[in-house]
Order: structure tokens, then sequence, then C-alpha cells
């Protein structure tokens, strides 16, 4: 893209069909954010996540992060799970699951549907079945 140019108009933006609106606007984004973007010859790439910079970027980590903060659901994360090019029944899955909102085992006995007894994780470890639980700590489920 340096050799090409990436300003407006530069043969790196070309494509080999017309792009739709929203494709436009995409690479608008994109161009959008690499106005201010310097290239430094002498330094290495590397990507980096600020809020584990020595353990990187991992999908519990930032999972954890959004569910530690799910009351404080601002504009940027909302705009993020309901963003046009994710699915909707994955919008729906992450904005349920920001919200506790899905019918764990705790969920459905906060509500009176089972019994206190059954509330515990069907993969046998004795913890309840809680969201938390089942999509981050869960030695079973936890891990997909």
């Amino acid at each position: 893209m340096l050799s090409l140019g990436w300003e407006e108009g530069a043969t790196v933006w070309g494509c080999r069909r017309s792009l739709w609106d929203w494709e436009e606007e995409m690479v608008g984004e994109c161009r959008h954010l690499l106005d201010n973007f310097v290239l430094q010859t002498d330094v290495s790439d590397r990507w980096q996540w600020l809020p584990d910079i020595a353990g990187g970027y991992t999908v519990r980590g930032a999972c954890q992060i959004l569910t530690t903060q799910a009351h404080h659901i601002g504009d940027d994360i909302g705009d993020l799970v309901w963003h046009k090019q994710v699915p909707l029944k994955v919008s729906i899955l992450a904005w349920r699951l920001l919200r506790d909102r899905l019918p764990t085992k705790t969920n459905l006995l906060r509500r009176g549907i089972i019994q206190p007894t059954t509330k515990y994780c069907v993969s046998g470890c004795g913890n309840d079945e809680t969201t938390l639980h089942m999509f981050f700590h869960c030695n079973i489920f936890g891990a997909l």
C-alpha cells in the first residue's frame, strides 16, 4: 500500500467491481484509520493488546473485560455487538451474554422455573451453572 499510495484516489483503493454503498463506507472508515498512521522502517511491527500487554489478546480475556463491565455497557460496545456485518444470531447471543440473560440454571432458578437442587453445572463439576462459569470457568465448556 505504501508504494501505491493510500491517499484518496490512489490505485491501492481500486476494486475489480463497483462497490456497494456500505462497502464504500467501510473503505472510508479504513482510510480514516490510516490517515494519521506513520510507517517507521527502523521499528519492527507488532500488535499489542492494551488490557493485557504481557499475555496478549485472548477471547476469554476480552469477554471477561466485557462481562465485568456489563452494567456499564456503552454505545461503543453496543455498536460492536449490533454491527451490520455481525450475524443477527451472534449479536443476540452477545447481547444476552453481556447482560446475563441466557437461560442458565442459576437464571432459571431465580425465576422459579427449576428447583434449587438442579442448579449445578451439567458437566458435573459441582459449581453453579452461571453465565460466567459456563463461558469462562468451567473446565469442560469454558474451554470451547
